[in-house]
């Protein structure tokens, strides 16, 4: 799959605002929801996915495969996603038992070059309702570096989806932290509080480039309806880049 998106930042004191904007173009109210974002950074080395427990039996085996493929050519940083709800899971003594829960598996490669255009476009892999993803990442050499929160408002209109992210914080620890701080204590990643704002399309087609095209020229046709509201900019493909760079080669000796 290919994902291709749009991106601008909007500042907390105009967020009301440019819900309301999204409101009225997709004709519906935001959509919130709050994941639990788990980092996991692949080994030094490239190396596909062995057999795991984890997705013998799933579903989504052709996607598997293909993530198995994509982490034999180059290591990369994987996210699991889990949904956590503000009033009951922060706060509390929750404790979330990861490999119990369904989440869903992230790999996003590193954009194509931009070419005069603020469109990115990437593949993107999304494997959702998995249980023992921890499990399964540690079968394979993958280990814990860090988490985070991801907070989210969407609306949809026919194919495209308007998403307003900001992240938060959680305290540094080896492992994910047990029980999640009251979410007043969270602090946002990006001192200013600002917002992103990603108007997003999926080509589940990926291999057919006219349609790849037609999903640049629909956001190019978004950017112009909205110009005068949000400032979409092009953003340097690097800042989304989860490779994992190989150790450096030792000299030969002779």
């Amino acid at each position: 799959m290919r994902e291709v998106f749009l991106t601008a930042s909007v500042k907390d004191d105009d967020f009301q605002m440019a819900c309301a904007v999204l409101q009225g173009l997709t004709w519906m109210a935001a959509r919130q929801s709050v994941h639990r974002i788990l980092f996991y950074h692949g080994q030094p080395q490239p190396k596909p996915l062995k057999n795991s427990r984890a997705f013998q039996q799933s579903r989504y085996g052709a996607f598997w495969k293909e993530l198995s493929n994509q982490l034999a050519r180059s290591s990369y940083v994987l996210q699991i996603a889990y949904e956590v709800v503000r009033d009951r899971d922060f706060g509390n003594q929750t404790t979330m038992e990861f490999n119990s829960l369904p989440g869903t598996l992230r790999w996003t490669d590193l954009p194509d070059p931009l070419r005069d255009t603020p469109v990115t476009s990437r593949k993107k892999i999304e494997i959702p309702d998995q249980n023992n993803l921890p499990m399964a990442l540690g079968d394979n050499g993958f280990r814990y570096k860090n988490e985070m929160i991801q907070e989210s408002y969407s609306f949809i209109r026919e194919n495209v989806e308007f998403v307003f992210s900001r992240y938060y914080h959680l305290p540094d620890s080896p492992n994910p932290v047990a029980n999640l701080p009251p979410w007043s204590e969270l602090r946002p990643l990006d001192s200013a509080q600002k917002w992103v704002l990603n108007v997003k399309l999926n080509v589940t087609e990926d291999t057919q480039p006219e349609k790849v095209k037609k999903a640049h020229e629909e956001l190019i046709g978004i950017k112009a309806e909205l110009d005068k509201v949000f400032d979409f900019k092009a953003i340097d493909r690097r800042m989304f880049d989860t490779r994992i760079a190989p150790p450096p080669a030792m000299p030969v000796r002779a």
